[in-house]
């Protein structure tokens, strides 16, 4: 008999119900998420919640037609194989008839999917036929597999407890789609819930020639079959045979879903967030939390078209020498599965065979010195490994002593590790048998990116540079985030100055996403009132601009002056934008008084200043004020947008207020400026006084604290026309609370 948990609604949304039953609770027990009595541990509640939470939010099984798309967003390397597996479970217990995995773009990633949904759901050690397990059908044998599963579920005579849940796991590919697609076309699926989850679902899911169509003026909701590339086309096909579905995307990296155009057929409806375990370790910890795990490989050890390197690097023997010595350590500990290291130094494959040669050689070599009588050369090498030993000990409280770990079982460690080159160079990328050896060492590219999973990875020696610096790409690279913390200590990560920087803006560009996003997760809001903007440093690219079709543009803020360029754009907000302002003002009167300066001044180069917490000029001032020139609006919101993130980590931080040309608030008459051709005030700024010789007044720009957030306020009386007392903004920005955003225009 199915058991039901009851989950309480924490958001109050009023979405449906999911039963919580014995698939679910089997699910979570054999993976260690229960307790005694079958009830979730801390573990098990976690993921039980969030999948509950996915679950409410794809169609309700009872009702006859559904066609929603969502995005659920984790972590590089977080678990969010668990969390649609828990997922495909839940929905067994709730009547889905079909669950769809469109797994990787290549046969090992598929088979691996495929392997691990089916031990977790204990497939070939059950027999309650609960589940109908097929691989890329495409025969006349899986055809009727299909119909008989389907047909119980139709069959009023047939017990419900009994039907069977079709699970089908499909590669991402143009013919292994075609072949699912034209086996369930034509078929009555009516009342059939289905779940299609989209694994990677950034990975060439996505139209690949939007960009293409926005060049040719196409629309987006216009676009033909002929249109759109054939992966996005064979996908929406596959939707199409459904009426009653949920399309869910599943990434870590989900910058080109999230900037595709909303009227895109894969744009998400809704987001789920996943949180990760305890035990997780991302960006965060390795880039911020401890520094020491990070090394800097040197420029001239990095090959380069004017730096060909013919022989081991040495900061690869440095990365070598700390993993073999936690090889050594790990053995003895006996506290992990595998130690890896991963070895990523470019796509081609002519550079993974350098590598793999200069590490079987410098093996080799470092064999014959530990176990040969040349003590010089030997004395000599244990020196080396003494140095990496202690940057080890910097981070592993509790190492060995150097002896214990440097005598035969470090000969050991060398002989009997396997070096794998992992690509397709002699066919297939191959499988690692993980059970076969202790200790491994891959070197390989592309196929050790996106999905590929390393057991034990502790230390890795990545001097591939950024390329074009897509986001995404780099991200998915970052293998050795994930469940580490117990060694964590162990782990080093070899990159170049430039992908190290590149990673410290990534982590703040991903936690920004996640904040602006939360809202929409716990409120269950329309991912279309999202306003497409994140922080990112413009070293980087968002993602490929092939599936982007709206036009990105970029703000860059810090060190720097923002100005709002046309305060009278639209004539009914000027009364409200002066009455917010002197409202602000009148609440603030008191701590405004004249500012310093040459006592030969002109009235008009005297100003009222104030220090007043950007925390409430934010929310009494800037919030409140409103400019509609799409060139003023788009970015002065993404200035608010850094404002709200930064006092949110330093609420009590100040800035300076200055009311411009002025000694009163109450009798304060205001500039006069001219508009340009373009119809923006032409020059905002009063200059330096005189320009040359003893400086009178320095000018408008140097009005400021280099160091403060500065608001210089300005009335504007507009020549030429009937506008008077405009209220308009210069915002001087500090270096340390500017930051770079994207957008979409």
């Amino acid at each position: 008999m199915t058991e039901i948990i009851e989950i309480q609604d924490s958001n109050g949304s009023g979405e449906w119900q999911p039963f919580v039953g014995d698939e679910t609770i089997e699910l979570l027990r054999s993976k260690g998420f229960t307790n005694a009595d079958r009830t979730p541990n801390e573990s098990g509640e976690r993921v039980l919640n969030e999948t509950y939470r996915i679950m409410q939010v794809c169609g309700n099984p009872n009702n006859p037609t559904n066609n929603e798309t969502g995005i659920v967003i984790g972590y590089v390397q977080s678990g969010k194989t668990l969390s649609f597996t828990t997922l495909t479970a839940l929905a067994r217990d709730n009547n889905y008839q079909i669950v769809i995995v469109i797994a990787g773009v290549s046969t090992n990633l598929v088979n691996q999917s495929t392997n691990r949904l089916s031990n977790d759901l204990r497939l070939s050690t059950r027999f309650d036929r609960q589940w109908t397990l097929l691989q890329n059908p495409s025969s006349r044998q899986d055809l009727e597999t299909i119909e008989t599963t389907l047909a119980q579920w139709s069959d009023p005579t047939f017990p419900n407890d009994k039907c069977r849940t079709l699970l089908i796991t499909v590669m991402k590919n143009t013919s292994h789609l075609n072949n699912l697609v034209n086996l369930l076309q034509g078929k009555n699926l009516q009342g059939v819930p289905t779940l299609i989850i989209d694994d990677e679902g950034d990975q060439a899911s996505l139209n690949t020639r939007a960009r293409w169509a926005a060049r040719q003026g196409i629309d987006v909701e216009n676009l033909t079959e002929n249109q759109v590339s054939t992966i996005y086309r064979r996908i929406t096909a596959l939707r199409s045979v459904f009426p009653h579905h949920t399309f869910l995307q599943y990434t870590a990296t989900p910058q080109a879903n999230l900037f595709i155009n909303i009227m895109d057929r894969l744009s998400p409806n809704f987001i789920r967030l996943l949180t990760p375990g305890q035990e997780y370790t991302g960006g965060i910890e390795f880039f911020r939390n401890n520094p020491n795990l990070i090394v800097e490989i040197p420029a001239n050890e990095i090959s380069t078209n004017n730096n060909q390197l013919f022989e081991i690097p040495e900061s690869l023997k440095s990365a070598l020498r700390i993993y073999f010595l936690g090889v050594v350590a790990g053995e003895i500990n006996k506290d992990q599965r595998n130690r890896t290291m991963l070895v990523h130094p470019s796509r081609l494959q002519g550079d993974h065979s350098d590598f793999t040669n200069w590490i079987r050689n410098t093996c080799n070599s470092w064999q014959r010195l530990l176990s040969g009588n040349d003590n010089e050369d030997r004395r000599e090498l244990i020196n080396e490994f003494q140095v990496s030993y202690n940057h080890l000990q910097q981070t592993v409280p509790n190492l060995q002593p150097f002896k214990e770990l440097a005598g035969v079982n470090l000969i050991h460690a060398i002989r009997y590790t396997q070096i794998v080159e992992v690509n397709s160079r002699n066919g297939e990328t191959p499988q690692i048998p993980w059970n076969d050896s202790y200790s491994w060492i891959l070197v390989g590219g592309q196929s050790m990116d996106r999905g590929f999973t390393v057991e034990g990875l502790t230390v890795t020696y990545m001097p591939r540079n950024i390329g074009t610096g897509n986001v995404d790409t780099i991200q998915q690279r970052a293998r050795f985030f994930g469940y580490k913390r117990n060694y964590l200590g162990f782990c080093r990560v070899f990159l170049d100055q430039v992908t190290i920087d590149s990673y410290n803006f990534i982590i703040a560009h991903e936690e920004d996403v996640r904040n602006r996003l939360l809202e929409f997760d716990f409120n269950n809001k329309h991912l279309n009132d999202w306003d497409r903007e994140v922080v990112l440093d413009q070293m980087l690219n968002l993602t490929r601009r092939n599936v982007i079709y709206d036009d990105l543009d970029r703000d860059t803020f810090g060190n720097d002056w923002f100005r709002i360029n046309a305060p009278h754009d639209t004539e009914e907000l000027i009364e409200t934008n002066r009455e917010s302002l002197f409202t602000f003002l009148q609440a603030n009167s008191a701590n405004f008084l004249q500012d310093t300066g040459h006592v030969n001044r002109t009235e008009e180069q005297k100003h009222l200043v104030a220090r007043i917490k950007i925390k409430d000029c934010l929310e009494h001032l800037l919030n409140k004020l409103r400019y509609t020139r799409e060139s003023d609006s788009a970015t002065y919101s993404s200035l608010r947008g850094i404002l709200k993130g930064y006092i949110a980590e330093r609420p009590d931080d100040e800035c300076l207020v200055y009311l411009m040309s002025t000694n009163s608030i109450d009798n304060w008459e205001g500039r006069t400026r001219r508009l340009n051709r373009n119809d923006e005030i032409q020059q905002l700024f009063q200059g330096r006084n005189p320009r040359t010789g003893e400086v009178i007044y320095p000018g408008d720009s140097e009005i400021k604290d280099d160091y403060l957030l500065t608001i210089q306020v300005h009335l504007l009386n507009i020549r030429d026309t009937d506008f008077t007392k405009v209220p308009t903004l210069a915002i001087w920005v500090p270096e340390h609370i500017g930051t770079d955003i994207i957008r979409q225009a």
